[in-house]
């Protein structure tokens, strides 16, 4: 009898052991399988979006907008950080040095080329892995105010002509506005006194208070300042005129031909795991496919559009050359 129950007790022991090591197993395996794919439980904890510019433009509220819909597909918070200086380039820095876990991103523009056009740093968007492009806006106008004597790009350009350097152009130094600048001198040949006010939100404020004469800006943010006569829009900076807005003529059709059109973009620091760049890529996907997502943004004229990494970076790579061109008026080697 007390072998027979001796015999049960090493049964029971063993099975014991057989199922506890079946469970260590299958914890590992499931354990190898996570760090195998760090992306299987991303994102665990909130996700910082560094905004290289102020708030109140066109970036800041885009990125917010996009960044509330996105952490519906994500299922984790997005915190929008704005962080200004140095024409993108301090925030730019900061996302670079961050860790490269996915946890903190890039949402910029095309800007995030040009202080390396400029000469102010060694690097541009090509630094970033990037992650993908989701948003187009081409609605970058040219616009003054009631109180000039001119109210047509045509009109703009003969005034300049005649008074060189007198016409005063609103940018900031080493920025977006900065190169639109310079390549309206260039391609209208005249020469304006481009005058450093500030980001976008600082642009609108100059031109309103008519503390400057002419900037660039995005037509969808400044609309009721066009609306209320506050504005006078002289030319779409595009080779189209844009069906949201169709009765804005394009810089082309009036003789000027330039374009500034805007993309919008996530990147994250070089070295982060490609499958939380895919994870993260898929959600931005599914938001630009929201119609309730294209409803909002519609609001700002611009276009919800997807690029993949690999899309996204030839696209960049094409606007990157249109701007080199003018590196050298740019860094002030030629005028």
């Amino acid at each position: 009898m007390k072998q027979t129950h001796l015999r049960f007790v090493v049964i029971v022991t063993v099975l014991a052991l057989i199922a506890s090591f079946g469970l260590f197993a299958a914890g590992t395996k499931e354990s190898a399988a996570t760090q195998a794919d760090p992306a299987a439980t991303y994102p665990e904890k909130p996700i910082q979006i560094i905004v290289p510019v102020g708030a109140g433009g066109d970036t800041d509220l885009n990125a917010r907008l996009f960044s509330k819909y996105l952490e519906k597909e994500l299922g984790q918070s997005l915190a929008v950080v704005n962080v200004t200086g140095g024409g993108g380039t301090i925030g730019m820095q900061r996302v670079l040095d961050s860790d490269a876990d996915g946890y903190t991103a890039l949402f910029f523009h095309g800007e995030a080329m040009i202080p390396k056009i400029a000469g102010l740093v060694d690097y541009g968007i090509e630094a970033f892995a990037m992650v993908g492009i989701g948003l187009l806006d081409d609605t970058t106008v040219l616009a003054t105010h009631p109180g000039m004597p001119f109210k047509t790009l045509p009109e703009f350009i003969s005034y300049a002509k005649a008074n060189p350097g007198k016409v005063e152009f609103g940018m900031m130094t080493g920025g977006y506005p900065h190169l639109v600048g310079i390549v309206l001198e260039a391609e209208a040949g005249i020469d304006l006194n481009l005058v450093d006010v500030g980001g976008n939100a600082a642009k609108t404020v100059a031109l309103k208070g008519r503390k400057t004469q002419v900037i660039n800006t995005q037509y969808g943010l400044t609309l009721d300042y066009f609306k209320s006569g506050d504005f006078v829009v002289l030319g779409l900076t595009s080779k189209e005129r844009n069906p949201l807005f169709p009765e804005v003529p394009t810089t082309a059709e009036q003789g000027l031909d330039i374009e500034f059109n805007k993309f919008f973009f996530v990147g994250m620091p070089k070295g982060t795991p490609k499958s939380i760049i895919d994870k993260f890529s898929a959600a931005m996907k599914r938001v630009v496919e929201n119609p309730q997502y294209q409803a909002e943004a519609a609001k700002y004229f611009v276009t919800p559009t997807y690029m993949a990494p690999e899309q996204a970076t030839e696209h960049a790579q094409q606007v990157y050359e249109y701007f080199a061109q003018y590196q050298d008026l740019f860094r002030g080697t030629s005028k």
